[in-house]
């Protein structure tokens, strides 16, 4: 019994408050080392002048090494137009290819990688105590308060669960710049054990674009492998 008890993963404080599950979410990212999340995709949107598009199809994956600077994103969309995005991160250098009619829109070959230099960043993600005022700070703007749901399990942890709702009312008080007509959801699974977020919902309903939904679910702690693509698939703007 002993050794168990040693052995066993110590659990964070429980919260009560969802503004403050919701800030250690965010605190909780500062630690993370590396990540690989899944997206999938409900519902379907309207676009203007092309018709409706079923995002049932669509897959998304990614994953990152924080501490080596690496990092890989993919999105599959067979139902928009038969897009598919492939993006490398190696330290300050992107490769970005995609394919389909929205390789045009962004200037790059669809069959190739577009190479490119991402300028480095003055900003300190590790700065914890500027990073829970800004959250704070933010969520004290919200029209509509977070509300905490009944705790649930995600996959074999027990979670916190948090909801965020917004109006298109809500939406325009905090950008008057918002045309949204609808409502947006969004529930945040997070870790009790370290408070690090599980999965998050994003749910959209509106009168124009349609009614959809993404799932992002989030593993930690995992083996990221990221390569740059052979020299005969790169291409140098």
């Amino acid at each position: 019994m002993v050794i168990a008890a040693c052995s066993s993963t110590p659990s964070a404080p429980p919260l009560t408050d969802p503004k403050e599950i919701l800030t250690q979410a965010v605190v909780s990212l500062n630690t993370v080392k590396t990540l690989e999340f899944t997206g999938t995709f409900t519902g379907s949107i309207a676009a203007a002048q092309l018709g409706n598009f079923d995002l049932s199809t669509i897959t998304m994956s990614g994953s990152l090494d924080i501490p080596n600077k690496k990092a890989k994103f993919n999105v599959d969309a067979p139902t928009l137009l038969g897009t598919k995005v492939d993006a490398l991160l190696l330290d300050q250098t992107a490769y970005l290819k995609i394919a389909g009619p929205f390789a045009a829109v962004a200037h790059v070959q669809s069959d190739k990688y577009t190479k490119t230099t991402i300028p480095a960043s003055s900003d300190n993600p590790t700065d914890v105590a500027k990073t829970v005022n800004d959250v704070k700070a933010a969520l004290d703007k919200l029209p509509t308060p977070p509300v905490k749901d009944a705790d649930e399990k995600c996959g074999d942890l027990d979670c916190y669960h948090v909801t965020l709702k917004l109006s298109a009312a809500d939406l325009k008080t905090l950008d008057s710049t918002s045309t949204l007509n609808g409502d947006v959801t969004v529930d945040i699974w997070s870790r009790k054990i370290d408070y690090r977020p599980a999965k998050i919902v994003f749910g959209v309903t509106t009168t124009d674009l349609g009614t959809f939904s993404m799932t992002m679910e989030i593993k930690y702690d995992v083996s990221v492998s990221v390569d740059a693509p052979p020299a005969d698939q790169v291409v140098t703007p």
